[in-house]
């Protein structure tokens, strides 16, 4: 069964409400509070906007106001102006005046204050509406029942009881729902010999009389004191509150409709385009937002927007429907550009098996095809249907002009989409050339350094310290390659071990960077480590870029003579992870006054055009990537530390 929806043709708003809300939209900047106090005056619009998008629990403790102006925002100012602008003549008018409903509605509010009833708006709402369903429009007209209504506007089925039942006598007070009684109270101080019932009305809500007589005085004095709707500027001519002509006979409007329902959608991308259909579709008398599909370069009609699994959008894609299928209504309304209909009455398959599981998966007997593309583009929407009737022109005219502007929109998105990517491809196809351009050019003086290294290590093969030297060489010239050739690729997991141990790494450093850094300067680099220091959980390649940033920055700041100790310490909590700290402490200058302030972000180097500024933040980088931290302390004239926290194997 579908959810109770309000129809826009079937029930209009008041049409000075309508007109006043048109005239605030025109403002640059709308006034949404305004907008939202006429819709809330008006039973038809604020029963449309509840019920475009229901209650939220507890949503009606903050106001009505404050819950329809949400609601209007949402909408959006060209999408409401459409839809307004689209009513005409369609529908009919309530039956009792404005004055009356919102009489009972103040008076059944003020009550409720007065009684202490927990959600007074919801007794206003019962007395703005309690009109609607008395009226011969809906009696005469297919309307889903009041419960069904209430709870689909996210409101209490007490409220359905209340606009349901003839206001209770005085023998029902004390059985019926409070609700009930304050609608019937109400109900009497809006009779035109109201002052009669007072006394009833008194018993009936366990006030006294004159609190009752000054009740009613002051919502009569505040209702002829405040107009219902702002006062309009005067001009030298009468604008009628409604055009004389269906839509579909005044092309001014189709025009303006059209143009407003383009704007609603245009530059939205497709989570937005959704979301702003799912709350205009009700309000264009479509229970649920049609499944839209397009016709793709491959002949096959896809869902335009994505879908959960298991929905219908999803199923109809795994379909595979083609647009030439012979047999399909959809295919044929979508190649014929006309609108078809599919009607199952035996729930057996038909012709196409493909409209008949459609309809299933939609949950009604059949559905109409309504094409909504353009010369370049083929779309369609899907209506489910409980009824074998064709659409009026006049309703398929507007689902068209709604839904085809939000097909529209979905196409230029997915338009947008795949020229950047594209653009992005074609970017990315250039840099891995340039890269690996750059990694053949480099590979020739590799080479060369690596055959030299291995005729060193020949020529005194005696010399274990050298050769080990050479080795590390060799291993850090392998690395320089690999770096080089990877640089093209998209970064992929990596299959290197994610720990290492520390102190050997920094021994290793030592003994390749220790004498070109800082011995060939005559700085002194002292390495202190504890005993069984635990395994950091940080990559050994991602470790040694990090220590080899501060090695080089320490050696390029350091004076000779002076001297930088790296020390390793086994185990410091740190926001109540276990890591080992790391720490680089110098006797040198300390950082300049304006790095001082702001030493880890990537800024312009002094030290010359062959330093990019880079290795402090890329330090932060890696350290952010494997749950480390970074602290850094400086004077002037007293040196530098940096504390480097790296979590334990066991606790990352």
């Amino acid at each position: 069964m579908l959810p109770a929806n309000f129809s826009a043709f079937e029930l209009q708003p008041l049409p000075d409400g309508a007109s006043t809300i048109l005239r605030l939209l025109a403002a640059q900047a709308p006034n949404w509070p305004e907008i939202a106090l006429v819709a809330a005056r008006d039973p038809a619009l604020s029963l449309a906007l509840l019920m475009a998008e229901p209650m939220g629990p507890g949503e009606l403790l903050d106001g009505l106001n404050a819950a329809l102006r949400r609601r209007l925002e949402r909408i959006g100012t060209d999408l409401l102006r459409a839809w307004l602008l689209g009513l005409g003549q369609v529908g009919e008018s309530p039956d009792e005046s404005a004055d009356i409903a919102l009489l009972r509605a103040e008076c059944a509010l003020h009550l409720a204050i007065e009684t202490a009833y927990a959600r007074p708006d919801e007794a206003y709402l019962a007395g703005l509406w309690y009109g609607l369903p008395r009226s011969a429009a809906w009696m005469a007209g297919r309307r889903p029942t009041l419960p069904a209504l209430v709870a689909d506007c996210g409101l209490p089925a007490s409220l359905a009881d209340a606009l349901e039942v003839d206001a209770p006598g005085e023998e029902h007070a004390g059985a019926a729902h409070p609700l009930l009684t304050l609608l019937a109270a109400a109900c009497r101080l809006t009779t035109p010999h109201w002052q009669e019932q007072v006394a009833e009305v008194a018993r009936l809500t366990g006030l006294g009389t004159a609190s009752v007589l000054g009740l009613r005085t002051d919502v009569g004095y505040i209702l002829s004191g405040h107009a219902t709707y702002p006062v309009a500027p005067t001009t030298s001519a009468t604008v009628p509150a409604r055009p004389s002509l269906r839509l579909a006979d005044d092309p001014y409007r189709c025009a303006g409709m059209l143009g407003l329902l383009t704007a609603a959608f245009v530059d939205l991308d497709a989570r937005a385009i959704r979301d702003r259909l799912a709350i205009a579709c009700p309000l264009f008398g479509l229970h649920t937002p049609p499944v839209l599909l397009g016709c793709g370069e491959d002949g096959r009609l896809q869902a335009l927007l994505d879908s959960a699994a298991g929905s219908a959008s999803q199923l109809i894609g795994e379909l595979r429907l083609r647009l030439d299928d012979e047999v399909s209504c959809i295919a044929l309304g979508a190649r014929s550009e006309q609108s078809t209909s599919y009607f199952d009455e035996c729930s057996r398959p038909g012709r196409s098996i493909a409209d008949w599981q459609v309809a299933r998966w939609l949950g009604q007997p059949g559905f109409h095809v309504v094409p909504l593309g353009s010369a370049a583009d083929t779309t369609v929407a899907l209506i489910a249907t409980a009824s074998p009737q064709p659409l009026d022109s006049e309703l398929r005219w507007r689902y068209a002009a709604l839904l085809g502007a939000a097909a529209r929109a979905l196409r230029s998105h997915a338009r947008q989409c795949n020229a950047l990517a594209e653009r992005e491809a074609a970017l990315q196809r250039r840099f891995r050339e340039h890269v690996r351009k750059i990694a053949h050019e480099a590979s020739n003086p590799l080479t060369v350094l690596k055959s030299r290294i291995g005729m060193l290590a020949q020529d005194r093969p005696g010399d274990s310290t050298l050769q080990d030297e050479m080795s590390l060489l060799n291993a850090e010239l392998d690395r320089i390659d690999n770096l080089l050739r990877g640089a093209a690729e998209l970064p992929t997991e990596s299959s290197e071990t994610r720990s290492c141990k520390v102190p050997e790494l920094l021994l290793d450093m030592r003994t390749l960077y220790g004498e070109p850094l800082f011995g060939s300067r005559q700085i002194q680099l002292e390495l202190r480590a504890a005993r069984d220091v635990p395994t950091a959980a940080i990559p050994a390649s991602a470790l040694k870029q990090v220590l080899l940033n501060l090695l080089r920055n320490a050696s390029e700041a350091l004076q000779p003579g002076q001297r930088l100790v790296v020390s390793v310490l086994p185990l410091v909590n740190v926001d109540g992870r276990n890591c080992l700290e790391i720490r680089f402490v110098d006797n040198g200058p300390g950082l300049p006054v304006e790095r001082a302030q702001d030493p880890l972000t990537p800024r312009p180097s002094s030290k010359g055009p062959e330093h990019q500024g880079l290795g402090l933040s890329v330090v932060r980088e890696i350290l952010a990537q494997w749950g480390g931290t970074l602290l850094c302390r400086t004077q002037a004239g007293a040196g530098t530390s940096f504390q480097i926290f790296v979590p334990l194997e066991q606790s990352a």
